[in-house]
């Protein structure tokens, strides 16, 4: 997801500092909506006038697999709103995953697709892990 949103705001010279794409770590598959905070209002507007109603068609999962997809774009205002209310959302929640990958992060400096070796993303929340030896 940090690469197409890097394309996109390389391209329309855009700037994000948050990004979450919430999964089913079950099936390791994405539940189809993504939280994008976006530098500024202008940004996001920009963002959302190019997306809206983009078809997916096929997209390249991290490992480099092409998957077919129906989903079409919808993109929709969140009820929480900037960097900082999102990272507040999202710090103390845990995750049933086992890759920080999978975690909401905040970019610092934000992102705008141009660097080639940009900061790494900053992980918010933490990942949950079923003590196995209590269990039995």
């Amino acid at each position: 997801m940090l690469k197409f949103l890097d394309s996109y705001c390389k391209a329309y010279s855009l700037e994000y500092d948050f990004m979450y794409l919430p999964m089913d770590f079950r099936y390791l598959d994405n539940l189809g909506y993504a939280f994008v905070n976006f530098t500024s209002g202008d940004a996001a507007q920009k963002f959302k006038e190019v997306l809206q109603g983009y078809k997916w068609n096929t997209f390249q999962t991290d490992g480099g697999k092409l998957l077919s997809s129906k989903k079409i774009c919808d993109i929709t205002w969140a009820r929480i709103q900037g960097k900082e209310g999102l990272v507040k959302r999202f710090q103390n929640s845990t995750f049933a995953c086992d890759k920080p990958g999978f975690l909401p992060v905040m970019l610092d400096p934000p992102r705008n697709g141009s660097d080639p070796n940009p900061a790494p993303p900053l992980v918010v929340g933490r990942i949950w892990r079923r003590d196995i030896s209590k269990t039995h």
